[in-house]
């Protein structure tokens, strides 16, 4: 019987395996969460973590707060949504405005602006980018039987409708035709206009603009 010889390997000669990649190093211009998160969701391995607000280029943000984003076409105004969520990372959750000349019609078209400070509310929502937030903004909810608020004693975008994004139609803030926790989202939202500017003023009844909601 023939012993083949072998070749004998030294410590010296063992390849290592190579390290591990860095992680990618954290931009400091990144959005980043504020506290501990309220809640986390999803499975193991894909597991996210919601807080109730964050920083992003030097200013922070919280859940409710009303504001501007980047739009995808720059011929196009800033898009203005209600934060609903942020999950930790890059994503914010937002419940959308509509400005008239966006709003399809059902039977074609789109609304004409009676104000350019005028949006529409919506329930919509949808997720973008949270570096795609530009900055606060205020948004005042005012009935139709309200006075309209004047731009120099009261800044900031006037909702007197809802835009329906399913059936393409209009509907009042003070329509009784929605479901109760939509209609309680839209007393809340009233009442915080009146928290912040007073007690909202009645008009005459024939002086309230059009429902519009063909």
């Amino acid at each position: 019987m023939i012993n083949l010889p072998f070749n004998q390997v030294s410590d010296e000669d063992e390849v290592e395996a190579p390290p591990p990649p860095p992680p990618p190093p954290q931009n400091p211009d990144d959005p980043k969460p504020i506290g501990d998160p309220f809640r986390v969701s999803g499975k193991v391995g894909g597991r996210k973590k919601h807080y109730d607000s964050f920083e992003f280029d030097g200013k922070q943000y919280s859940l409710e707060d009303p504001v501007m984003l980047v739009p995808e076409d720059k011929e196009q105004k800033p898009y203005v949504v209600i934060i609903k969520n942020f999950n930790g990372s890059i994503m914010v959750s937002g419940q959308w405005f509509y400005r008239p000349e966006e709003a399809e019609k059902k039977g074609g078209g789109r609304w004409k602006s009676r104000d350019s400070r005028e949006l529409f509310y919506s329930f919509h929502r949808d997720e973008v980018h949270a570096d795609s937030v530009m900055h606060k903004c205020v948004v005042h909810f005012v009935p139709l039987n309200k006075q309209f608020l004047k731009s120099k004693q009261h800044p900031g975008f006037i909702v007197q409708k809802v835009y329906d994004t399913l059936e393409r139609k209009l509907w009042n803030l003070t329509d009784e035709d929605f479901e109760d926790v939509k209609q309680q989202e839209i007393a809340e939202l009233v009442q915080k206009t009146r928290k912040r500017i007073g007690e909202l003023l009645d008009i005459e009844p024939e002086e309230a603009p059009p429902a519009d909601k063909e």
